[in-house]
């Protein structure tokens, strides 16, 4: 066994609020399949029913009781072997260890009709326990959560726990928990959740849901009732929800943005008053200014990428002193130049507008 632990804060950068935020690995536990050990693996077969008409889709070997895979997990005819069947045929008895060895021999098995046979079974059966551990954070999360991964899953099983202000300790394993997944959630590629959390003041839930999923008024009753969420903030349940608003103030009027590069860009600017708040109660204002351009302002070489429109916000002494055509079209360009700064762009570079 041997383990390993990841700063992510010292890889991607502190964030705020952030105190600690480390990752944390097991590898090579021994998995310990005690039936299996005792009685042997019972070999069934697993696959997939196809992705689209007429696919017959994929069939493999499994043990149906740990979740584990041959060595090769098979190649098998959809024509002769259905999903859930007792596999009772043919076992490869000599596979090559080494590539480019082994790559060759599969190959060439490949060209058999209906594919090839199941291999030796794993002598040595481990797995990997590992997760993350955060240590404060910016937006308060109180909840659980339970995940039963499936079939491709990397992570097997997973659980996470959020205590507000304190911080998260999510958990998983990779191959532990087959077996798990073997008798709850053998078939298709969806993992299945049960999770509480209190967010965002909304309670979101699910029970055995897809984890995946989202919900969806057209979905039935049922799965609506294991995937939902509900308002708890009682600002929101008293106030209303808050919201962003904008009113237009006067005309649109023509401005010219110029980019550091060289290039120009005439953009039209439309001045919105901006109210943040909830239906009822207090409400913060500002000034925005919505923009376009007809032609877009490349962000990319050579004219790849292009944005045709935005918004940006202005300051109160600049309305007041009708030069807030000015300030947006530079906070434009600065912006623009920050994005094409992001994809490379060279800082002599000028194209034509």
């Amino acid at each position: 066994m041997r383990a390993h632990t990841l700063d992510y804060l010292k890889r991607d950068g502190r964030s705020p609020g952030d105190v600690l935020s480390r990752g944390f690995w097991l590898f090579g536990v021994p998995r310990p399949l005690l039936m299996c050990r005792l009685f042997g693996h019972r070999p069934m077969v697993d696959g997939t029913n196809g992705f689209r008409d007429g696919d017959p889709g994929s069939r493999w070997v499994v043990c149906d009781r740990c979740g584990e895979r041959p060595d090769p997990q098979g190649s098998l005819d959809p024509a002769d072997w259905n999903l859930g069947d007792r596999y009772e045929g043919p076992w490869l008895l000599a596979v090559p260890d080494r590539y480019p060895d082994r790559a060759n021999f599969l190959k060439a098995l490949k060209h058999v009709k209906g594919g090839y046979s199941p291999g030796k079974w794993p002598a040595q059966n481990t797995g990997t326990l590992g997760g993350q551990l955060v240590v404060g954070g910016r937006w308060p999360r109180i909840g659980f959560g339970l995940k039963v991964g499936n079939t491709g899953s990397e992570h097997t099983l997973a659980a996470d726990v959020h205590l507000p202000w304190i911080g998260s300790l999510y958990l998983h394993t990779e191959r532990f928990g087959r077996g798990v997944v073997r008798r709850l959630n053998p078939v298709g590629y969806q993992s299945k959740v049960i999770r509480f959390e209190v967010s965002n003041g909304s309670l979101l839930w699910k029970l055995w849901a897809d984890r995946d999923g989202g919900w969806s008024s057209k979905a039935p009753w049922r799965e609506r009732v294991r995937n939902g969420s509900v308002g708890v903030d009682p600002r929101t349940i008293l106030l209303g929800p808050k919201r962003y608003s904008y009113t237009d103030h006067g005309p649109r009027v023509v401005e010219t943005v110029l980019m550091p590069h060289g290039d120009s860009y005439e953009v039209s600017l439309q001045l919105q008053r901006c109210s943040l708040g909830r239906k009822r109660g207090r409400k913060t204002l500002s000034w925005s200014v919505d923009w376009n351009a007809a032609g877009g302002i490349p962000t990319e070489q050579p004219n790849r990428g292009r944005i045709f429109g935005s918004g940006v916000t202005v300051t109160d002494a600049s309305v007041a002193a009708g030069t807030w055509q000015i300030e947006a079209a530079v906070q434009i360009a600065k912006d623009m130049s920050a994005l094409r700064e992001r994809e490379g762009w060279a800082a002599s570079a000028a194209v034509a507008g």
